[in-house]
């Protein structure tokens, strides 16, 4: 009997981390190049008693590898990138991975997140311009040109999924290990003038929201008829 309530207490544990994961989901759908969470469980055995007992946990928060669509805004320092690739930049805590292609060039030439954070070449390296020439025309396989002269290019990076560790400011990846250099090409291109949205699917999100509330509720009913139970057998067995 102690087993239900330990049981649908670890179930409620976890569901609330899903909701957590939805709702940051929901609060992030018209976020430039996020990238939906989803909550990936596993089951916890234990051989205390004679018969097996199932305890859920989180394995892993897992990062949705779908594209969100691409919306034209005309802007040259807007990127998008077609395709399984990321921008990298610089940020206070080391390099982080971004489908969030909306640029800035500061007053000194260099190439910048809308948060301050450098975009960075396929070597790594903090991407100069020179802000007396205007807009850079970005190529599809991610140079970039003032006046026509090629000037740096933009670091194109794969990862994959089991590197993924964190978040940072919701659109931007941290992994454990650095991303791979790659080439853009037909499966990888770089648009300029563009921008990524979230892929998160709204409804979708709405519906897991309610189903998990839905089942929370259900486990808070079982934890308390469960301990009502115990509360009368202990009473009833102690008064004899």
């Amino acid at each position: 009997m102690e087993s239900s309530l330990y049981v649908a207490a670890a179930a409620q544990r976890n569901m609330q981390k899903q909701l957590t994961v939805i709702a940051n989901n929901i609060a992030n759908m018209n976020t430039a190049g996020y990238r939906t969470e989803s909550v990936d469980f596993k089951s916890l055995i234990s051989r205390t008693s004679s018969e097996d007992v199932h305890y859920p946990t989180v394995a892993k928060l897992y990062t949705s590898l779908e594209q969100g669509t691409l919306e034209q805004t005309g802007n040259p320092l807007d990127v998008a990138i077609s395709g399984d690739a990321w921008f990298s930049i610089n940020t206070p805590s080391g390099p982080a991975y971004t489908r969030d292609g909306r640029f800035k060039v500061t007053a000194f030439g260099e190439l910048q997140t809308l948060d301050g954070n450098a975009v960075l070449d396929a070597g790594g390296a903090p991407i100069q311009l020179d802000p007396r020439n205007g807009a850079p025309e970005i190529a599809p396989d991610g140079r970039i040109l003032e006046n026509g002269r090629p000037v740096g290019n933009l670091g194109i990076f794969q990862i994959s999924q089991d590197s993924m560790i964190g978040r940072y400011s919701n659109s931007a990846i941290f992994t454990d290990r650095p991303g791979v250099p790659i080439a853009a090409g037909t499966n990888n291109s770089v648009n300029q003038g563009f921008i990524e949205n979230s892929n998160v699917n709204p409804m979708k999100e709405l519906a897991s929201l309610i189903a998990i509330t839905k089942t929370f509720n259900n486990a808070s009913t079982m934890i308390e008829r469960t301990d009502s139970t115990i509360s009368k057998a202990v009473n009833e067995l102690g008064g004899r």
